[in-house]
């Protein structure tokens, strides 16, 4: 499938799982399930590692809905607490971007990076049109794009610290809140301190974009289909 035509369709997707109800998103579930269960064991495993990373985000958005969304208290007997309306409201968020990491993750495992930044140079057409570089925010995201992996594997090869510095060898208590939060602190600053100089040391490439083509006609029948069933489906 083409590029462009593989943006489209997450794009569309996206919007969709974004604004929709319970039938969009079992509809948008069934969807992955179907992309991720023919491929590669691997794939899927990816995908659960992004959402291992946006655990604490996930976290405050469940809060955020719980404590602060109006109506029907779960427990009654409370004042002031969680609601049934803030568990609905959260719960669906947290489904449809868990959703959206799942297909966030199928573009780029199957598409090439050199094939995807020429698939948003001609999705950016239209800025050319009033007099914006596109090729400049092409390279833009090819450089990020490339930062993303360096990053991570600067962070998979960093020094490991047990959080028990200082304790005798034989005590082992779990780290406190206030312990494992200054250890989250230690590792991103040397993580930002690494990536400064890597990036000072790192020496001038010239980055190629590819030059965009044009997708075949009929593959334009995907994202009318897609577009077409979570109308349906929302109407």
């Amino acid at each position: 499938m083409h590029p462009v035509i593989k943006i489209i369709l997450f794009l569309i997707y996206a919007t969709a799982i974004a604004f929709g109800d319970v039938m969009t998103l079992f509809a948008g579930a069934v969807l992955m399930l179907a992309l991720y269960l023919p491929g590669p064991r691997e794939q899927l495993l990816l995908a659960f590692r992004m959402l291992r990373r946006m655990r604490w985000f996930f976290l405050s958005i469940a809060l955020v809905y719980l404590l602060f969304t109006p109506g029907r208290l779960l427990f009654s007997a409370w004042p002031w607490g969680p609601t049934l309306e803030g568990l609905s409201g959260g719960g669906l968020r947290i489904i449809s971007l868990v959703l959206i990491v799942f297909a966030v993750n199928l573009l780029l495992r199957t598409t090439l990076h050199p094939m995807l930044i020429s698939a948003i140079l001609w999705c950016l057409t239209p800025l050319a049109w009033v007099g914006l570089s596109r090729e400049r925010l092409a390279v833009r995201i090819a450089l990020t794009l490339d930062a993303v992996d360096s990053v991570q594997v600067i962070y998979r090869h960093r020094p490991r610290d047990d959080g028990h510095a200082g304790e005798p060898s034989g005590n082992t208590r779990p780290a406190s809140l206030k312990a494992r939060l200054r250890r989250i602190g230690a590792t991103a600053q040397r993580l930002v301190t690494a990536v400064i100089e890597q990036a000072e040391a790192a020496p001038t490439v010239a980055i190629e974009v590819p030059r965009p083509s044009n997708p075949p006609l009929i593959q334009w029948l995907y994202p009318l289909l897609l577009g077409t069933l979570f109308m349906v489906l929302s109407g």
